[in-house]
Formats: structure tokens, C-alpha cells, sequence
């Protein structure tokens, strides 16, 4: 992809990102606003910029892209983001950040989170995203986790039973905030056998 002008073409010289995870950079110190949301999107869903070199600059433009999206917080962002899930849910960036970036919104995320989670029609992996968002978004905010244990609780009292590993992830979200209220749920889940102990 040809490097465009204007403030997205900013995104196309930072280059390689650093693994940060509780401090991207300020994005929005550019001068992106809610009018470069369809510009960030586009480069997020670009199959040419995800495959480009992996020592070019180009690989990692979608990555500050979903950065900024996740910093301006347009819910216009969610549907496509979650999208991307099966898509890059092999890319261990992805796997870690589009959940967060998502997540950032915040709990307008919450009900496409919810139906993308629960649709086996998906892969495994990118169900497991769904559940880290739904996970960072409680995290982010409090007043969220009661919904979001219910959810992923709900989920657990008939699991998908092919996907041992994506229950297990979702376990994982239960005890990272610390769902006492659970743990029935949790108990017939581990006696039932559905869920991957490692």
C-alpha cells in the first residue's frame, strides 16, 4: 500500500512498536480525531499491510492504527475490530491488543463481545479475544464486572464442549476478577470434564 498523506501517513513512519502493554504511546498527539475513523479502520482490515515484510514499516502500521482507535474510543470501531478477530487471531500482537484496543471503547463492546464469544462458528483463539476484552473492559471498569461475570458465567453453564481451551480462558476470566459468585458454575464445569486443566 502506497503510504497516504495527511495524519494517517504518520502511522506508516513509526516503525516497529514496543511491547507495552499498560502504556501505547499518545496517539492522539497527531491530531487524529472521531474524522479518521474510517481512514484507522481501513488500514486495520488492509490484508497488503498484514502481510507486508516483516522488517518494513508497513507491517506495523495496522497495530498503531488499532492503538488509535482504541485511544479515540468511537464505538463506530467495535463491529469492525471484532471482525478482525478470526482473521488475525494467529498474530500474537493481535492477540493481545485488539482485545485491549476493543476494550478501550468500553461497555458499548459489551453485547457484540457477548455474541461473538458465544458463536462456535468461530475460532477458537478468537473467541478467546472476545472473552480477553470482555475481561479487560470489567478491569477498566468496575461497575462493568458484575455484567460481564454474569455473561461468561451463563456461557460456562452449557459450554461448548469442543472447545476445552476456550473454556479454560474463560475460567481465566472469572478468576481474574475474582467471581466468588461462581463457583458452583466452575465446579460442575471442571467435574463435567469440558474445560482444558493445563
Amino acid at each position: 500500500m502506497e503510504q497516504p498523506e495527511g495524519k494517517v501517513g504518520i502511522l506508516f513512519e513509526l516503525g516497529k512498536a514496543q511491547r507495552n502493554r499498560d502504556d501505547w504511546p499518545d496517539y492522539l498527539q497527531y491530531g487524529f480525531d472521531e474524522g479518521d475513523v474510517d481512514d484507522l479502520l481501513a488500514l486495520v482490515t488492509d490484508s497488503s499491510l498484514h502481510k507486508a515484510s516483516a522488517g518494513s514499516n508497513e507491517v506495523w502500521v495496522p497495530l498503531h492504527a488499532w492503538r488509535t482507535l482504541g485511544q479515540l474510543g468511537n464505538p463506530r470501531a467495535i463491529e469492525p475490530m471484532i471482525r478482525m478477530f478470526n482473521p488475525l487471531c494467529d498474530d500474537d500482537w493481535a492477540l493481545e491488543e485488539l482485545p485491549r484496543a476493543v476494550a478501550m471503547i468500553g461497555r458499548g463492546a459489551i453485547g457484540q463481545l457477548t455474541n461473538f464469544m458465544g458463536d462456535s462458528s468461530n475460532d477458537e483463539f478468537a473467541r478467546e479475544m472476545a472473552v480477553s476484552a470482555l475481561e479487560e473492559i470489567a478491569v477498566r471498569d468496575p461497575s462493568a464486572r458484575e455484567e460481564v461475570v454474569a455473561i461468561v458465567t451463563d456461557y460456562l453453564e452449557a459450554p461448548d464442549e469442543t472447545a476445552t481451551g476456550f473454556n479454560g480462558s474463560a475460567v481465566s476470566t472469572l478468576i481474574t476478577l475474582q467471581a466468588q459468585e461462581s463457583i458452583d458454575t466452575l465446579r460442575r464445569l471442571y467435574a463435567s470434564g469440558n474445560v482444558d486443566i493445563f
